[in-house]
């Protein structure tokens, strides 16, 4: 499965010769598929053999016909991943393979660097995220991310009266009644069960820090998210849901009932990303809004997030105005992306910046700055 830091390793992938990147969306146990990706390899065929270049043309498809075992794995209905990606160097062997649980598309790309457009369109609305589902009985921990939901280890309070979900740990000490007074008994549940949700706080934002979660969703009753939210370090999103979280709900049904709250919250974090590099930039900071400052900055290896609507549209004559070098690459499939968004994207990978692309009204508010702005560096 695709993870967060292969992203820096794919953008360095590349070749004297060209790089093939293939995307597949494969659904389980069809066909549909493959038909559409030998398709798409038709497709890229064709170009291939209208290339004015013949001895690089040639090369490429031997490479593709090598390749034709790899590439029926890759569509394999039976395996795992509805997004099935294949980087594959055309002057070399090397060759990388991956999978999400989303769409990615059907596309087939031949260029100096693997192609990357597709896939951060598919990670972005499902970004690495966490959910906590709060009880008295303690705290279950979910690990969400492109598509795929995993249960962790819980946290479990074994206070009386409460009723255990999942596996019992003994995580935080048994209260015991000795010594208590039968009258004040019930407040000293109250004051362990605060007691145990600070002592988990450490266990949640441990795994938010090791696992890159940019949303935290806490579900449970508000008295009890509230203290274990306090309690919690200030340095990541965090949602509080007031919402009973059936037990016995799979990792993929509880990934299906937060959904909606993970799309609500990627909406604020582009919303206040875009806000702080326009305040940068209007007050001559570590900002810029449009295509020119932006393409500037890249060549110059000074960003550190680069912000695009999603929908790109900048054609080659953008490309020139903004001074970008010009890109060779052929394209065949649906869901690619212009050489200048890709060639910008790739651009501030390999330099190690991040890439956000934007959807809605964070896009919106770059309309009037050719949908592109940045976060520098210094």
């Amino acid at each position: 499965m695709f993870e967060a830091a292969d992203l820096s390793r794919l953008a360095a992938f590349d070749d004297e010769i060209g790089v093939l990147s293939l995307y597949a969306t494969v659904e389980p146990g069809s066909a549909v598929g493959q038909t559409r990706m030998r398709s798409t390899l038709s497709a890229l065929r064709r170009d291939l053999a209208e290339h004015a270049d013949r001895d690089w043309a040639a090369r490429a498809e031997a490479r593709l016909d090598e390749l034709e075992q790899p590439i029926a794995d890759l569509l394999d209905p039976t395996e795992a991943g509805l997004g099935r990606m294949m980087f594959a160097q055309l002057g070399g062997d090397a060759l990388q393979t991956a999978w999400i649980q989303r769409p990615v598309g059907d596309v087939a790309v031949v260029e100096s660097n693997a192609y990357l457009w597709p896939l951060l369109a598919a990670i972005e609305p499902a970004a690495p995220a966490g959910v906590a589902r709060v009880g008295r009985d303690g705290v279950r921990l979910f690990d969400c991310r492109y598509g795929v939901a995993e249960e962790l280890n819980s946290v479990s309070f074994n206070l009386p009266g409460a009723t255990t979900s999942g596996e019992p740990r003994s995580d935080v000490p048994t209260l015991s009644r000795a010594g208590i007074h039968p009258d004040r008994y019930a407040q000293r549940v109250e004051e362990h069960l605060a007691k145990y949700l600070r002592h988990a706080a450490g266990t949640v934002g441990e795994h938010a820090q090791q696992r890159g979660w940019q949303t935290l969703v806490l579900v449970g009753d508000p008295r009890l998210t509230r203290i274990l939210a306090e309690a919690l370090p200030p340095d990541r999103d965090r949602t509080e849901l007031d919402a009973v979280l059936d037990p016995d709900l799979t990792p993929t049904e509880v990934l299906d009932f937060v959904t909606p709250t993970l799309t609500e919250a990627r909406t604020r974090r582009e919303a206040a990303a875009v806000q702080r590099v326009a305040d940068l930039a209007r007050a001559g900071g570590n900002g810029v809004l449009g295509l020119a400052d932006t393409v500037s900055m890249l060549q110059d290896g000074r960003v550190e997030r680069l912000l695009l609507d999603a929908a790109g549209g900048w054609s080659p004559e953008d490309a020139v105005d903004a001074g970008a070098p010009p890109t060779a690459v052929l394209l065949a499939g649906e869901g690619t992306a212009s050489e200048l968004a890709e060639g910008m994207v790739e651009l501030a990978l390999s330099r190690g910046g991040a890439v956000t692309l934007l959807e809605g009204a964070a896009a919106a508010e770059l309309a009037d700055r050719d949908g592109i702005a940045a976060l520098l560096r210094w």
